[in-house]
């Protein structure tokens, strides 16, 4: 059992360390997210040994009480045999009781063995469940630095873009285009509001000579 945990545990921490240092080009994230999903498939096993372990408990529980019982009913029979002096149900209630007292004895131990290994197996899930949350903050660390990385990389690809493409670029070409642009939409303004107002004027001599 011990053996098992440890196994676990020391395969989170160097497949973890091993992993961090493989080449760069490779995703980290992905490998770190499919790492993460073995090690809680793995956790899901442990939970399962664990439950496994407070069902032996409750059966050696059970087998136990059963055997005390025994033990109580064959004392009775002993007292009853020896009284009547049934020689062959003395030896019989006897031999049963010693044989009962020994399994409840036997089961005793087993049940106080199994409530010890529950106790370490908590433990040492406990343990196994910090290593996992390690690798889920390394995780996030590392989804920060990658987007960082990603981020300073466009960063620096855009800067060079525009240190390349400045100097081509001919603003008075551009600032020239604007001017004549103003100047059409002035000129065009201008020459709509004289029209406007010639086209008002004959209209006014139009009324003044309808009078």
């Amino acid at each position: 059992m011990k053996n098992l945990f440890t196994r676990i545990k020391d395969q989170i921490s160097a497949d973890l360390h091993g992993l961090l240092d493989e080449k760069e080009q490779q995703n980290p994230i992905s490998q770190l997210n499919y790492f993460i999903k073995q090690s809680e498939n793995e956790l899901g096993k442990v939970r399962g040994l664990i439950d496994k372990h407070y069902s032996l408990r409750t059966k050696f529980q059970v087998e136990r009480e059963g055997s005390l019982q025994m033990v109580l009913k064959r004392e009775e029979q002993l007292k009853v045999a020896t009284d009547a002096g049934a020689e062959d149900l003395i030896k019989r209630a006897s031999e049963d009781l010693t044989f009962y007292k020994e399994q409840a004895e036997k089961f005793a131990v087993l049940i106080t063995k199994t409530e010890e290994e529950i106790s370490f197996m908590h433990e040492q899930l406990n343990q196994i469940e910090k290593k996992l949350k390690e690798l889920h903050t390394k995780k996030y660390d590392l989804m920060s630095r990658q987007n960082m990385a990603h981020a300073t990389k466009k960063i620096n690809e855009t800067q060079h873009l525009l240190n390349s493409k400045m100097p081509s670029i001919d603003f008075n070409y551009f600032e020239k285009q604007i001017r004549d642009l103003e100047l059409r939409v002035r000129s065009e303004f201008d020459l709509q509001s004289f029209d406007y107002k010639i086209d008002q004027l004959k209209k006014d001599v139009k009324v003044k000579l309808s009078k």
